[in-house]
């Protein structure tokens, strides 16, 4: 199986490669990364590394995410527009992760649904709808995540992230002031990466939308403590002063569909249990 990987170096994607780069044959490339560089802006190179490579499917995780740029919407879209492009030039699948932040209209009830309508709540949110409606009517079979808060641990990752940064803080004895009201249920990349080779294996024929996340809901200032005593790390530095003014007040999701299509899905405890795991290794 030959996938063509966008956003190699994002923190799910280098996740992905961690974890199946001995299993499958993928071309991984990033506009950071020197050894890699493929800018998706450029189409005509684009299309000449896919139509060289030839691949089987598209996993498309490159996106600017800067939440509240127009500028940074627009070249998601367009950068999109060009995978999508080539991928139907072979008529190829695209897996794609979306996010939780295309819904709206229920902040306080949460419990989103796939079939729930678009309400983006910033232009990063915006960006990621387009690029669902374009996948959606482009012909080609696809699988669409949506997930809130990727979380795990990936020693391979450098970058800011607020979950990685979060320990990092702990990590180096520093308090954090976390959010000790709004809902979500917590993303584990391993998980995300588990959903996508499910897909590729078995579903390749597919056109599936599905809301992933564990079952269990939490706050941050909550799923922060819990990963500090499995991590022994010192709790008394987690803070619950802190006020997140860019997320609602529910933002979970309903997870029927995933366990209906017999997806892998996963408990919060071996979500705690898979961090540990990692972050011990």
């Amino acid at each position: 199986m030959r996938i063509f990987l966008s956003g190699s170096t994002s923190f799910l994607g280098s996740k992905f490669l961690a974890l199946y780069s001995d299993s499958f044959e993928i071309f991984a490339f990033s506009k950071n990364d020197p050894e890699t560089q493929l800018d998706l802006l450029d189409f005509e190179k684009l299309k000449k590394e896919y139509l060289n490579y030839k691949p089987d499917v598209i996993i498309h995780l490159a996106a600017d995410i800067n939440y509240n740029s127009e500028n940074s919407k627009n070249i998601n879209i367009e950068m999109s527009k060009n995978i999508i492009s080539v991928a139907q030039l072979t008529n190829t699948p695209i897996v794609f992760m979306s996010s939780e932040s295309v819904y709206g209209g229920k902040e306080n009830e949460g419990d989103y649904k796939e079939e729930d309508p678009y309400k983006a709540r910033s232009p990063y949110a915006q960006s990621k709808v387009e690029v669902e409606k374009l996948i959606i009517n482009s012909g080609l079979n696809y699988l669409i995540l949506r997930g809130h808060r990727l979380v795990g641990i990936n020693k391979n990752y450098k970058k800011q992230k607020q979950f990685p940064d979060t320990l990092k803080s702990l990590i180096n004895h520093k308090a954090v002031h976390l959010d000790p009201n709004k809902l979500f249920n917590p993303t584990l990349i391993n998980h995300v990466c588990t959903v996508f080779v499910h897909y590729i294996e078995k579903d390749l024929g597919k056109k599936i939308i599905l809301n992933i996340g564990v079952d269990e809901v939490k706050t941050y200032f909550d799923f922060i403590f819990d990963v500090a005593k499995i991590l022994n790390l010192d709790t008394s530095l987690i803070k619950h002063d802190g006020e997140e003014k860019g997320w609602s007040a529910n933002s979970t999701l309903n997870l029927n569909k995933i366990h209906e299509l017999k997806y892998p899905t996963l408990t919060y405890s071996d979500l705690l249990k898979i961090i540990a795991e990692d972050y011990f290794s």
